[in-house]
């Protein structure tokens, strides 16, 4: 655990980068997740010379924030990677450039089940998933007692959770994921009702450092990413729980301009076979990774929004609803128990 906490220092120290390169020229914009990020970039550096920037901090501050209003086409990298339903799954960026044929997705040689089983692949060949951070659940069975551990995201509802719950989050973020795979089964209420269940929000290295504390204030049920929960070793009586609904499935996707895709060729394959051979991206599921060499349990499922579902809403701005409602549900939850929420 120190050194997952130290490597998590090292990313966040690389935050102070000189001045980005244009993003009109770059063949590829990679955004990562943090723990893989060194080892993603080393494997994209090896990949031919070619033209790309991989922002190291895990700050909110973005020099390429304006893109996504970008009007131009050859504004654009030739590859956007990103996570989660950030900027280039907002409406207008959609309709400009994604529903217009400018990108087109990568299919690689072998597909994971996990991936497949979801219905993970974009049916309109736009969008390629390239992995996913699963949000899952980890209990501390000696401060749930003899409550059972929730099985389902909905269970995350009933009463015998209340305030025995920690969700990752910090600062700005949110597991949206999450919040979205609660949304789907009970709207907005029930958004604000995991709020009303928790006891506050913690970055994830902090969380799994917290199940199997014996603080008397730690929570009994951790909601954060695979990576973390699986990744290292957890104390006696703390297990992970894989929802039998699915684990919340926040995307690793890239988007690539079809009149680049020849050749950008091993740049794409990079990014699709290149990041299922890293021992550490197991834990975020990666398309190109067979179930032979995958070492998530076979309970394992994801929990996807659904193609026709993010296709009809605009999944950018509900995320930003969700947070909204579930940041002020949280906030009269703590008031009203007394509790200095953690955030």
């Amino acid at each position: 655990m120190t050194r997952l906490l130290s490597f998590m220092s090292d990313i966040a120290r690389q935050g102070s980068e000189a001045a980005p390169p244009p993003a009109r020229g770059l063949d590829l914009l990679l955004y990562a997740p943090c723990p893989v990020k060194l080892v993603f970039k080393d494997a994209v550096d090896q990949a031919g010379p070619f033209t790309r920037h991989v922002p190291m901090g895990c700050t909110s501050v973005d020099p390429y924030d304006p893109l996504c209003r970008a009007d131009d086409p050859d504004e654009l990298p030739a590859v956007i990677a990103s996570i989660g339903f950030g900027d280039f799954w907002k409406r207008d960026f959609v309709a400009r450039f994604v529903d217009a044929g400018l990108f087109e997705a990568v299919r690689p040689r072998e597909s994971s089940p996990l991936h497949e089983a979801a219905g993970m692949c974009d049916p309109a060949g736009a969008y390629t998933i390239y992995g996913v951070t699963p949000y899952l659940f980890v209990v501390d069975e000696a401060r749930l007692g003899a409550t059972p551990a929730p099985r389902t995201w909905a269970e995350l509802l009933e009463p015998r959770y209340s305030g025995r719950i920690t969700m990752c989050g910090d600062g700005d973020d949110m597991a949206d994921a999450a919040l979205l795979a609660v949304h789907a089964d009970c709207g907005l209420e029930g958004v604000a009702r995991l709020a009303g269940q928790c006891r506050g929000l913690m970055h994830s290295s902090s969380l799994a450092k917290a199940a199997g504390s014996r603080t008397e204030a730690e929570a009994a049920v951790f909601i954060m990413p695979a990576f973390f929960a699986c990744g290292t070793k957890q104390p006696p009586g703390v297990r992970v729980v894989w929802p039998e609904d699915g684990a919340a499935a926040s995307p690793l996707y890239f988007l690539a301009k079809k009149s680049e895709k020849a050749r950008l060729a091993p740049l794409l394959e990079c990014l699709t076979e290149g990041f299922a051979a890293i021992p550490s991206a197991a834990w975020f599921a990666p398309l190109a990774l067979p179930a032979a060499r995958s070492p998530l349990p076979p309970e394992a499922r994801l929990k996807w929004p659904g193609w026709e579902f993010l296709r009809t809403n605009d999944v950018n701005a509900l995320r930003d609803e969700l947070g909204r409602v579930f940041r002020q549900a949280l906030r009269q939850a703590c008031e009203s128990r007394g509790d200095a929420c953690a955030s």
